[in-house]
């Protein structure tokens, strides 16, 4: 698969101003943290205005789920105009069967260890995708990409790969793992941790399109 192919998510997306950033420098997918216990996450206000932003641009707004049930999440989403459902947590996991039919497209996250080992049950139904994270999603810790072995047909629509991402290493991580989409939130901050590096953002989109 060709870098040009591969889909783009900039996560942790915290203000409109940033995803407007994101979907001009070529972004597919902008995520937010829905989840209130950390200090990336936005209320219904913001993710309103962000998945506005983004829609407005052609690209999808993603919201970021933990521990929430189905009945929440769908609920948040409809209110923010979310049509994708992140589930990150065992908890939010729980629920995909749940929210087949409920109207929203689902990431379904598994945790892999440095090495690339895969530590999550597969999902007993099919979600629309499948993210590949480290053991502790949003550390920004990278995998051994040569081990990562996805099963074929586990998702609808293919595989996201998540951790440690960051301009200087997309293209190569695209190169040697084939997946059909990369994630990024820590790899493109800037210093505060929060606001988005627009100038990281373009380089990110740019070592993405440019891998082979």
């Amino acid at each position: 698969r060709s870098g040009s192919s591969v889909l783009i998510k900039i996560c942790g997306v915290t203000n409109p101003e940033d995803a407007q950033a994101a979907v001009q420098s070529g972004a597919d997918f902008v995520g937010m943290i829905m989840w209130p216990k950390t200090k990336r996450a936005v209320s219904d206000e913001t993710a309103k205005a962000i998945a506005s932003t983004a829609k407005a641009a052609g690209a999808k707004p993603v919201g970021v789920f933990v521990d929430e049930d189905p009945a929440t999440i769908v609920d948040r989403c409809k209110r923010a105009g979310i049509p994708v459902a992140q589930l990150h947590g065992d908890g939010a996991r729980a629920g995909l069967a749940a929210l087949q039919g409920s109207g929203l497209e689902v990431v379904y996250v598994m945790n892999a260890t440095p090495e690339g080992v895969i530590q999550t049950p597969m999902p007993a139904v099919k979600p629309d995708w499948i993210l590949v994270d480290g053991m502790q999603g949003g550390s920004g810790q990278a995998l051994d990409w040569t081990k990562l072995s996805i099963p074929e047909g586990a998702s609808k629509r293919g595989w996201l790969l998540a951790g440690g991402l960051n301009p200087g290493n997309v293209g190569k991580a695209i190169s040697i793992a084939r997946p059909g989409a990369v994630d990024v939130s820590s790899g493109v901050c800037g210093p505060d941790g929060l606001k988005k590096d627009h100038g990281k953002v373009a380089a990110f989109v740019e070592g993405a399109k440019s891998a082979h």
